[in-house]
């Protein structure tokens, strides 16, 4: 046994003779595996920003400009189906309204390529471009085009603002760092976004298809489109809520004709002109249907709406189906309903309905006097309750819901004959 494990001591050269050779070995061995972990790292760690690079659409998600300090955020990145159009799309904060021009021909951009260390680089891909700004809401755009589909790289994008509607002492004293080594931030009102248009991180729209830029089919896509689902579903909500209050009034004029005290009943009231014979009818939404939820009602707020709201749409237009056919201005109309006097509406009060009982005496002397009285004045206390929630909802739903719906749409109206677009040769200057 110890001839063999010598023989084999030996052959592998593990005897004291040769211990300079397996140090040389065993150093070869590992610095090997750390060459092997070295590379794998570097390689892993260029995928992963290659990786991130590809996924990473917008880099800046708000700006200040540097001389007016206006501040605003980055909505997003969007793109074409082909990858040939991108659009970045910003805001103003709403503190800075009528701070800012509201016409495209007095915006101008600039674009370079970049990397992650703000290092300016030539740009991969051949790009023209636009500014959009979409009337007065706040929002400004600027608008991409390529022959080919974007590369993948970071760009660097100046926005220049021409026109300067305030006046701040000192403007421009303060930059950014990355922007103190350039001098124009001082000249002119700027601010840069970082953007990678070629990401797969972009959003696409739809609106970025056709020859042409059309503003108001963007500004309904990309903005308006969603607040106005967002209204759909508070109006949902809304009729869900009237169902149930109206059930709940129901319940208690079934009370009415069961609950008594020693033979007296309630006489059933009379019903407020604001509630009576209303009905929500339909289905809410479930995982294959969408809502077919509706008010049904004789009894229009004269300040508020009964349109069919769910079978139309924004972008469709609600008010030329709603105007008078003798009204041309629907400015002069949406004042007026505003303004209209209600008398019926002002004072409602469900406190002031009377209710009477059937041995002819009135219900609410007798409940102040009389405990043995409280079963019918529960009825009448969670009757007069369920009247003011259903007016409430009421209210809201016609006056403050249909309004919002009306006034995206004036909005968007808005944006189709005041929204901008400068496709000028200087619009988007590259370098």
């Amino acid at each position: 046994m110890k001839e063999t494990v010598k023989t084999y001591a030996a052959k592998l050269k593990l005897g004291p003779h040769h211990a300079i050779e397996r140090f040389g070995v065993i150093t070869s061995v590992v610095a090997a595996t750390f060459a092997m972990l070295l590379v794998g790292t570097i390689v892993s760690a260029t995928a992963n920003n290659r990786a991130r690079l590809d996924e990473t659409a917008l880099y800046t998600a708000s700006f200040t400009t540097s001389r007016t300090e206006l501040s605003g955020t980055v909505d997003g990145v969007y793109t074409n189906g082909e990858g040939t159009r991108a659009l970045v799309l910003m805001r103003f904060d709403d503190s800075a309204a009528g701070s800012f021009s509201t016409d495209a021909a007095n915006y101008q951009a600039f674009l370079t390529g970049s990397n992650e260390q703000l290092d300016t680089q030539a740009l991969a891909t051949a790009i023209t471009g636009s500014i959009v700004v979409f009337g007065s809401t706040g929002y400004l755009g600027v608008v991409l085009e390529s022959d080919a589909p974007f590369e993948q790289q970071i760009a660097s994008l100046t926005l220049r603002a021409n026109s300067e509607l305030v006046y701040k002492e000192g403007t421009g004293r303060e930059l950014r760092e990355d922007l103190q080594d350039d001098g124009s931030f001082t000249e002119f009102d700027q601010w840069r976004l970082f953007v990678n248009p070629g990401a797969s991180g972009t959003e696409e729209a739809a609106s970025l298809e056709g020859e042409s830029v059309d503003p108001a089919a963007l500004y309904y896509e990309l903005v308006v489109a969603e607040q106005e689902q967002e209204i759909r579903a508070a109006m949902d909500e809304q009729l869900m809520e009237m169902r149930t209050v109206l059930a709940r009034i129901d319940e208690y004029d079934g009370e009415m004709s069961r609950v008594n005290v020693d033979g007296v009943f309630i006489e059933p009231p009379q019903v407020p002109v604001q509630v009576d014979g209303d009905a929500v009818t339909g289905e809410p939404a479930d995982a294959e249907t969408e809502s077919t939820l509706a008010l049904e009602t004789d009894w229009v707020d004269p300040r508020g709406y009964d349109f069919d709201w769910r079978s139309g749409s924004v972008e469709e237009g609600y008010l030329d189906a709603v105007m008078p056919a003798d009204e041309t201005s629907y400015v002069t109309f949406l004042g007026e309903k505003a303004r209209a006097e209600d008398e019926e509406n002002a004072g409602f009060s469900a406190n002031d309905m009377e209710w009477l009982l059937t041995d002819g005496n009135d219900l609410k002397e007798q409940g102040q006097t009389s405990q043995a009285m409280e079963p019918l004045t529960d009825i009448m206390n969670n009757t007069t309750q369920a009247y003011q929630d259903y007016h409430r909802l009421k209210t809201s739903y016609q006056v403050d819901s249909y309004s919002e719906l009306l006034d995206l749409e004036v909005t968007l109206r808005g944006v189709d004959s005041s929204g901008s677009v400068n496709a000028g040769e200087e619009a988007l200057l590259t370098y």
